[in-house]
């Protein structure tokens, strides 16, 4: 009788143990994941945290942890991280031995291999018994965001003339007229309008006086990246290698424009991740780079409407004295003519074309 009272026994406690672990496994024990940086460049290192602590007397033999995120970021090799990595996401799987009040923090060294904005809104713990008779399951909210910008490019990597162009706008800066802004009168010339005249100063000095217009240092610009590979093109981009350079083309140039006290604004045919599929990208000018960035990182390469309409929609605002930069694969007649409608009335049009297979970028 011993045996068999010796198998019920075992059983019994068995039973009693899982019977624990289903209704005490998980409690009290917290999980927390963290970026060292929120935002950081293509290509730089991030380090991810991760604290995972057990606060009670029960131990837990076993922990399984599994989390998804985009495909982008490379994790290097570490024990007890295992990574299935597909064309879009991947996926982490990490086991653990977590003892009685134990607490545990590993750091991950992450590469940023490619710009975006990645998101882990979850993790799921699973753990149990030594025996695999219970398993207890719970997902842990996270909300963590990583910000990757795009890389930039170096300023004499545009391809000319662009260099010329980019060196005028901060001399420009200084010598636009502000027709709000009044500094003096000076004497009429050829071509000034009858509304300018300065009727009391022409009365004093017996010369026809008009209103001296001060300079202004408000100069904007507007950025306006085209998605199209060519003016056939339909949605999907085909050569994303083409679009991405022209990405880095719209950081640099951001980048010095900011730098040089301009206002600088974006507008592209795309679409930003998490937002809706038709609508296009448009940002006023600011002099936050970090703005600029932050959409260049999210930007979708998927073509919503094509770039001539929305540079028809830009230039119906009737908006004057911006400075359009067009970084474009392409030169159609349509997106030209829509670029000449910006140019009427009063506005400064310049091209970027980004460089195709084969083709001299400098």
């Amino acid at each position: 009788m011993t045996l068999p009272w010796f198998i019920i026994s075992t059983l019994l406690l068995m039973m009693f143990i899982s019977a624990v672990y289903q209704r005490n496994a998980l409690k009290k024990v917290s999980y927390t994941r963290y970026f060292s940086a929120q935002a950081v460049y293509e290509g730089d290192m991030v380090e991810m945290v991760e604290e995972i602590s057990n606060g009670k007397l029960l131990p837990l033999p076993w922990l399984r942890l599994e989390s998804s995120i985009a495909a982008g970021l490379e994790f290097g090799s570490q024990e007890n991280l295992g990574i299935s990595s597909g064309d879009i996401y991947q996926n982490h799987v990490s086991l653990f031995f977590l003892r009685s009040y134990r607490h545990i923090k590993r750091t991950h060294r992450v590469r940023c291999g490619k710009r975006g904005l990645f998101r882990l809104d979850t993790a799921t713990m699973t753990t149990g018994d030594l025996f695999g008779l219970s398993r207890s399951t719970r997902t842990f909210p996270l909300q963590l965001e990583l910000m990757v910008y795009p890389v930039m490019a170096d300023l004499y990597e545009l391809p000319l003339p662009i260099h010329s162009w980019l060196g005028e706008l901060p001399v420009k800066r200084w010598i636009v007229e502000d027709p709000f802004l009044t500094a003096g009168t000076r004497e009429y010339s050829p071509g000034d309008s009858l509304g300018s005249i300065n009727w009391k100063a022409t009365a004093r000095t017996g010369q026809m006086q008009v209103h001296k217009k001060d300079y202004t240092a408000d100069s904007r610009l507007v950025i306006c990246l085209n998605m199209e590979i060519s003016d056939s093109m339909w949605r999907t981009v085909t050569d994303v290698e083409r679009i991405e350079l022209g990405i880095r083309y719209a950081a640099t140039v951001a980048d010095y424009a900011v730098g040089h006290g301009i206002e600088t604004g974006f507008l592209s045919n795309g679409r930003l991740d998490g937002e809706g599929a038709h609508e296009p990208v448009h940002a006023e000018p600011t002099g936050r780079l970090e703005d600029i960035l932050g959409l260049l990182a999210r930007l979708n390469l998927d073509r919503t409407v094509p770039m001539s309409r929305l540079l028809e929609l830009e230039a119906d605002k009737g908006i004057r004295d911006i400075d359009y930069l067009i970084i474009s694969c392409h030169r159609g007649a349509e997106l030209q003519q829509a670029a000449e409608q910006l140019r009427l009335p009063g506005n400064g049009v310049e091209w970027l074309e980004i460089p195709g297979e084969g083709r001299d970028s400098a």
